[in-house]
This record gives C-alpha cells, structure tokens and sequence, in this order.
C-alpha cells in the first residue's frame, strides 16, 4: 500500500503534465479531476487522495512503466528527474522499487498490508503521549533524511531509533505510581526495557524483540551482504516503527490496568 508521503509525491510529479493528458489517466482508474484550470493541483491532490489502494498503486506503476513519456512533455527535463526521483525514494520507503520500467514489491509481506508509518502517526495524534510530537517529528525526520539528495541513511535509521526510544520512555513513565522515582536509567535502552517487563508491560519474549530491533538499527550493527544500503536502511526504520506502534497499542490495550495516577499515552 502507498503511503500518504508517495501519493503526494505522485501528484507533484503529475503535476508537471498537461491537464487533459492527467485528467485520462486519472479516469483511467476510475478517478475524476474535481478542479481544473488555476485549481488543478488541488483538484489532482484530492483525485489521488481518493484513490483504493489498488487504483492508488496501478497508478504509480504506469507512472513508472510510462516515464519517458511524461519526461517526453517536459523543458526543462530537470525538474521532471528530481521529482521522479524523489517518487522513486518514497516509493523504497514504502517497500516497493522502481526497476527496468516496472514497480516491484521488495518485500513481499506488504502486500494489502496498510503503511506503518501513516498508521504509527495516526495512532500518536490520537493519543495523549507526553511526546507524540516529538515522536511524530522523529518519524518524519527519518524519512526526509532517506529521501535527501544525497541520502542519509545514518541519520534515517537515528531518528527511527530516537522515536522508538522516546516511545519506551513514555510508556515507562506511565508505569510509574505518583511519587515514584523511576528505578531505570533513561538514558539507556536495556535498562527501560527491563523495568517494562518487570511491570508486566511486556513479555520476556517482547523484551528480547525490542532488544534485537535497537541493535539492528543501531550504528554498525548490521553488515548487508547481498543487499542494498538503502534496502537495509528501509527494513531497520519499518522494524522501529512496528516497534513503536507495538508499545503505543500495547499501553492503549493495557489503559483499564494503569497505575493510579499514571498517564496513558
């Protein structure tokens, strides 16, 4: 499924077309252009927008099979290749890779599966986290820096290992009963992790998930042998961000048995 960040990503690539040409494709999937003329960017913003998943998806992969034919329309080229471009890095975000004119899934669990991030950040605003914008910041962070030119893959994988580490801190400071010093070191991962499942807000075998998550994503933990950079960039963000959707769910799951006092993100 295409993120929030890819489809809009879409509609500024599309956006450089001529309007009759969009306005096809679009009813090609079975969409309307509601706006046109000085209004077309919003008019093909909310048409995106709109789509299924599936409409959603077939969409940017005739944009993929298609790309020399829409460059085709465009003086100066430049602009067209930096906005692919950064399609293409929204779409690895979402685990699928733009490769020899076809859009292929890199990880084959995606398919029908929601986008984490949009999910993780949905579920934050909605929630009463003392950090949600800072975890939401974190998040957003670690995408803009997979998607700079050059990329910055340390700094992807830093900010999702931030959000993960600031969502454990919220949860642990629920736990506590009011007066109470906190019988961990914040500053240090296995230490709140262990006072999470001392409390009973985790398993032993969770524990030992989010340990294996924080090393993954944690600075020359791992080596890809076989596969990309980016790849393995892509795969340690979406384990944090399942990570922190897990802990946030977990402590709304767990509200009825908070501690007197305690705060439920």
């Amino acid at each position: 499924m295409l993120s929030h960040r890819t489809r809009l990503s879409l509609v500024q690539l599309l956006a450089q077309q001529a309007e009759p040409a969009v306005a096809t494709l679009l009813a090609k999937y079975g969409a309307d252009l509601p706006f046109r003329g000085s209004y077309f960017a919003d008019g093909l913003r909310e048409a995106v927008q709109a789509l299924t998943a599936d409409q959603a998806l077939s969409l940017a992969a005739e944009a993929v099979a298609t790309r020399s034919a829409l460059r085709q329309t465009i003086s100066p080229k430049g602009p067209f290749d930096e906005r692919f471009a950064d399609f293409e890095r929204c779409l690895l975000l979402d685990g699928y890779e733009a490769r020899e004119g076809a859009l292929r899934r890199t990880d084959p669990s995606l398919a029908g599966a929601p986008a984490v991030e949009d999910d993780l950040i949905a579920a934050l605003l909605a929630s009463a986290a003392p950090s949600r914008d800072d975890i939401v910041r974190k998040v957003q962070d670690s995408a803009q820096a997979f998607r700079k030119v050059p990329p910055d893959y340390n700094a992807a994988l830093t900010n999702a290992r931030v959000a993960l580490e600031t969502m454990a801190r919220d949860v642990a400071l629920c736990l506590l009963v009011p007066g109470e010093a906190p019988p961990y070191d914040p500053a240090k991962w296995g230490s709140m992790i262990t006072f999470l499942k001392v409390r009973g807000e985790i398993s032993q075998d969770e524990e030992v998930g989010l340990a294996g998550v924080y090393r993954f994503i944690s600075p020359g933990a791992h080596r890809s042998v076989g596969v990309s950079e980016a790849q393995m960039t892509r795969l340690g963000r979406t384990f944090a961000l399942n990570m922190c959707w897990f802990l946030l769910h977990n402590r709304l799951a767990r509200a009825v048995g908070t501690p007197t006092g305690g705060t439920t993100p």
